[in-house]
């Protein structure tokens, strides 16, 4: 899953049964195994824009799902833009966890 390049999902959980925040974004993979760019596509509106930095600074593990439904855990930052996150891979997760 390191090169892949497209759309996909990030989603919050807050529990494994309740998902307070699903962002589409545009996936690229950035240098460094495992790391890729992704600018949220389309723009977040400004209450998500403030929103989430509040969710990566409770907790910066974020699933990451594919177009096909599969997941990976990946830690989220944004380096000044919430429009334009940073991923790393983890550990691959369950859906819905």
């Amino acid at each position: 899953m390191d090169r892949y390049e497209g759309t996909a999902h990030l989603e919050w959980w807050a529990n494994r049964s309740t998902c307070p925040a699903r962002i589409p974004v545009r996936i690229v993979p950035a240098a460094g195994n495992g790391t890729w760019k992704a600018p949220a596509s389309p723009p977040l509106d400004r209450d998500a824009g403030e929103d989430l930095p509040l969710l990566i600074d409770a907790g910066p593990h974020f699933t990451l799902r594919f177009d096909d439904d599969a997941a990976t855990e990946v830690e989220v930052a944004h380096p000044g833009d919430t429009n334009r996150l940073l991923l790393r891979t983890g550990a691959t997760s369950d859906p819905g966890a």
